[in-house]
C-alpha cells in the first residue's frame, strides 16, 4: 500500500487566472460601486441589477437605463466636462461604431478577461469572441437573433406567395403592404441595408422605388404596424421589429425569416458591449463584464431582452424558433461595422425614396 500525502493548495499553485480573479474580485469590493449605461426597460435593469447583486453582493450597481441616443449623450456632455463617471456601455452596434467610438471613449476589452468560462472559446459561436468590429475589437457583440424578413396576416397571405422580394410587387400587394421606415435606425432599416447589400446601389435604389410604390403606409410606430397586419388592416409588415411582436403575445402573426433569393439576416439588438476608458471603477468594471459573458449574465440578459446569445451553453427555450440562426441558412450580419456605417449615397436614397 502506498500512503498518499495531501498538501494543501498554495497561492503559487493556484492557476494564473484565478490568482488575478481573486486579486480583481478584492480590489472591485473596495471601489464598491460599477456604473453601467444600458438599454431602457424594467425587464433589462431589473435582471442586470438583481442577477448582478445575487453574484456580487459587495459590488453596487448603478444601472441607468435610456435610448442610446440619450447615454452617448450624458458620455459626451460628461467627458467634454472632464468628468468620467461611467464604466460600461450596453447597446447597439451602430451606435457604438458611429457615435461611440469616434469620441476615443473605448478601452479594449479582451484584455479585462478573465475566467475560462468566458475566455474559452468552445463556449462562443463559431469558437471565437465576436467583434462588431473585427480590425479594432473594441465593440464585442454578445447577442444574436434573426431579424425576419416580413410579418404576415395568416388569413390573407400564403408564405409561398412572398418567399422572394420580387413575388412583394405582385399587383395583388399594392397598397398591402406596411413599411417599417427605414430612415432611422432599427429594424426596417436594416432590412433595407440587407437588400442594398444584397442586390448592389442600382438594382436596389430601382426595387425599393418600386416596393416603395406598392406600400399602403410607411410608419415608425411598430406596435400599430404590428397590429395592423395581425387584424387584416395590411397584409404584409416589411421590416418588422420581431421583439414588439413579443411583446404582443396575443396576436397572431406569420413570421418569414428568410427569403429564398437572399437569405436571411442577423442583428445583435442591444447586445453588444463597450468598455469605457478613464473608468473610475476598473477592477468592479472587470468583474461586471466577466459576469455579464459568462453563462449565467447571457441567460439573465436573454430572457430579459428577448434576443438570443453568442454563447452556445445558454438556453434557447424562451425564444421564438424564427428567431434562432438555421444551418443551411445564408445570413448577413448586420452588426458588422462595415454594415453599420451607411454610404452617403445610400443614405440619401433612403430619405428621397421614404420620407414624403
Amino acid at each position: 500500500l502506498f500512503a498518499i500525502r495531501l498538501e494543501p493548495v498554495s497561492a503559487q499553485t493556484l492557476p494564473d487566472w484565478k490568482q488575478r480573479w481573486d486579486r480583481v474580485l478584492s480590489e472591485a469590493k473596495k471601489e464598491g460601486k460599477v456604473v453601467v449605461l444600458g438599454p431602457p426597460g424594467e425587464r433589462i435593469r431589473h435582471a442586470m441589477t438583481n442577477d448582478f447583486a445575487k453574484a456580487f453582493p459587495d459590488i453596487a450597481i448603478e444601472f441607468v437605463g435610456s435610448r442610446t441616443a440619450e447615454a452617448i449623450t450624458r458620455l459626451r456632455s460628461e467627458r467634454d466636462a472632464g468628468i468620467y463617471g461611467v464604466d460600461i456601455m450596453i447597446g447597439g452596434t451602430t451606435s457604438a461604431n458611429v457615435s461611440v467610438k469616434p469620441l476615443g471613449a473605448l478601452d479594449p476589452i479582451e484584455p479585462a478577461l478573465i475566467p475560462p468560462e468566458v475566455t474559452d472559446v468552445k463556449n462562443w459561436r463559431d469558437g471565437r469572441l465576436e467583434f462588431s468590429d473585427p480590425a479594432t475589437r473594441l465593440n464585442l457583440a454578445f447577442s444574436l437573433s434573426v431579424q425576419p424578413a416580413l410579418f404576415y396576416n395568416l388569413e390573407q397571405v400564403q408564405p409561398r406567395e412572398i418567399d422572394e422580394l420580387n413575388k412583394l410587387l405582385d399587383p395583388r400587394w399594392k397598397g398591402r403592404i406596411v413599411i417599417n421606415d427605414p430612415v432611422p435606425a432599427g429594424a426596417g432599416q436594416a432590412v433595407v441595408r440587407w437588400i442594398f447589400h444584397s442586390l448592389g446601389l442600382e438594382q436596389a435604389t430601382d426595387y425599393l422605388r418600386k416596393i416603395r410604390a406598392q406600400a399602403g403606409a410607411v410608419g415608425r410606430d411598430q406596435r400599430q404596424q404590428v397590429e395592423w397586419v395581425a387584424r387584416g388592416k395590411y397584409a404584409i409588415l416589411f421590416g418588422p421589429d420581431h421583439l414588439t411582436a413579443q411583446q404582443l403575445p396575443g396576436l397572431k402573426l406569420g413570421v418569414l425569416p428568410d427569403l429564398r433569393d437572399i437569405g436571411g439576416s442577423t442583428t445583435a439588438g442591444f447586445g453588444s458591449l463597450m468598455l469605457i476608458n478613464r473608468t473610475p471603477h476598473p477592477n468592479a468594471a472587470k468583474v461586471f463584464i466577466n459576469w455579464l459573458l459568462g453563462k449565467e449574465g447571457q441567460t439573465a440578459f436573454s430572457k430579459a431582452s428577448g434576443y438570443g446569445s453568442q454563447r452556445v451553453d445558454v438556453p434557447t427555450d424562451h425564444l421564438p424558433d424564427y428567431s434562432l440562426p438555421k444551418p443551411g441558412v445564408k445570413y448577413w450580419h448586420g452588426y458588422l461595422d462595415r454594415y453599420v456605417v451607411r454610404p452617403p449615397k445610400e443614405v440619401a436614397l433612403m430619405k428621397e425614396i421614404f420620407v414624403k
